[in-house]
């Protein structure tokens, strides 16, 4: 037993012998180097300038479609018509016929104008002789009757007389007349236009000068109001967008920065362009916040489409 004890004695001071006599080793820290590029680079897709969804603001059947897809509209052109209601019809039809009638008794009082002139003196002389025979006859018998008649016939004379000066006035026309028949005409002109105001909502005007994309529509197809049938696309220039540029990257991005451009599709190209707007409102991707910035192009190839995927290098 001692023997034992003794030699696990040894073999204990023999292991810290060699553990004074070894080397110290020194633990080995990286470098790290910094790799972050002097450009920034990032992912984008190209868009045309501008889009614009159309819709129609009412329901309906659609009638006529005027425009196919790969076709160049102009603001306001009628794109496509959706049958019209036979009530709406039916009241531009009456509108219609009020403004005529308005129209025909505007014309006939100007017509008339010499005709009512001459009724009308000729009404002032005829009630000129009753006040002189009235006076005549109370003249030579003043009783209560005849001073009665003598009273009404001046009172219609003097009634006369302020018609004709008002006529005289007007060259036979009377200015209360013309202002009511001139009042329905006017009223009847705009219950025409609201009329016909309802007619345009049954045709889909483009809202912007461009290509049409997107077609949406055909004949017999019901139309519930406010969903897209049409997209228009202004592609007179375009731009990329690039949305993962995160909260670390996007403060080195400036309004106006200049870029470079190199699409996968034309790997040999590089095209360049300006920074025109930068998102402010933030969206979260896998995790991290990403900004949308927009880059305006600075000149366009026959080869880009719609979509296309680039990687845009924003110059320092």
């Amino acid at each position: 037993m001692k023997n034992k004890i003794l030699l696990i004695t040894l073999m204990i001071a023999g292991l810290f012998i060699i553990s004074a006599c070894s080397p110290k080793s020194t633990p080995v820290v990286p470098t790290v180097e910094s790799t972050a590029p002097d450009t920034l680079i990032a992912e984008g897709k190209l868009f045309p300038i501008n889009t614009l969804d159309q819709s129609f603001t009412i329901s309906g059947t659609v009638s006529e479609i005027l425009v196919e897809d790969g076709v160049s509209v102009e603001a306001g052109q009628v794109l496509a018509r959706i049958a019209v209601s036979p009530e709406v019809t039916t009241a531009i039809a009456r509108a219609q016929q009020e403004v005529l009638a308005a129209e025909q008794s505007l014309e006939s009082l100007k017509n008339n104008a010499n005709r009512e002139l001459l009724l009308s003196k000729t009404a002032v002389f005829e009630w000129q002789e009753k006040v002189d025979d009235a006076q005549s006859e109370y003249d030579s018998d003043e009783t209560d009757q005849n001073k009665a008649i003598l009273d009404l016939a001046i009172e219609n004379l003097k009634l006369a007389e302020e018609k004709f000066n008002k006529l005289d006035a007007g060259d036979g026309l009377d200015p209360d007349q013309v202002a009511l028949a001139e009042a329905r005409l006017e009223t009847a002109k705009a219950a025409l236009v609201s009329a016909e105001s309802q007619i345009n909502a049954f045709e889909l005007k483009a809202t912007m000068a461009g290509t049409i994309v997107d077609m949406a529509l055909q004949p017999g197809q019901r139309i519930v109001p406010g969903t897209p049938v049409i997209t228009i696309a202004d592609f007179s220039n375009m731009v990329v967008k690039t949305d993962n540029l995160s909260e670390l990257g996007i403060p080195s991005v400036k309004s106006g920065q200049k870029t470079e451009i190199i699409f996968d599709a034309l790997p040999d190209i590089t095209l360049t362009g300006e920074v025109i707007d930068i998102n402010t409102r933030f969206e979260e991707k896998r995790g991290d916040v990403t900004y949308t910035v927009t880059i305006l192009l600075d000149q366009l190839q026959p080869e880009l489409r719609w979509g296309m995927t680039a990687a845009v290098y924003f110059l320092p």
